[in-house]
């Protein structure tokens, strides 16, 4: 399945910075989680959803929560509840 990246040219080209070795599992243990190791995380109340949708589909959905200056989560959200609520 192909992903679309909106990134341009030049940062494809830019060499990536490598990342610091990560700690022993012993010492990691006994730290906080910080921000950058909780980046994926979700939020409290939700479930992650993982879907395969067509190209063109994802392309007009991040249009579309672009140009209302939302984000796909918030777009997609809608339509389902609209959807079970029309159901009923």
């Amino acid at each position: 399945m192909e992903q679309i990246d909106f990134v341009s040219i030049e940062e494809q080209q830019r060499p990536r910075k490598r990342r610091a070795a990560t700690p022993s599992s012993a010492s990691a243990q006994n730290r906080k989680p910080s921000a950058r190791s909780r980046q994926g995380a979700v939020r409290e109340g939700y479930r992650r959803l993982t879907a395969d949708i067509p190209a063109d589909l994802h392309k007009r959905l991040k249009m579309q929560a672009l140009m209302e200056d939302r984000s796909v989560t918030e777009l997609i959200v809608q339509a389902a509840e609209s959807f079970l609520r029309n159901r009923d």
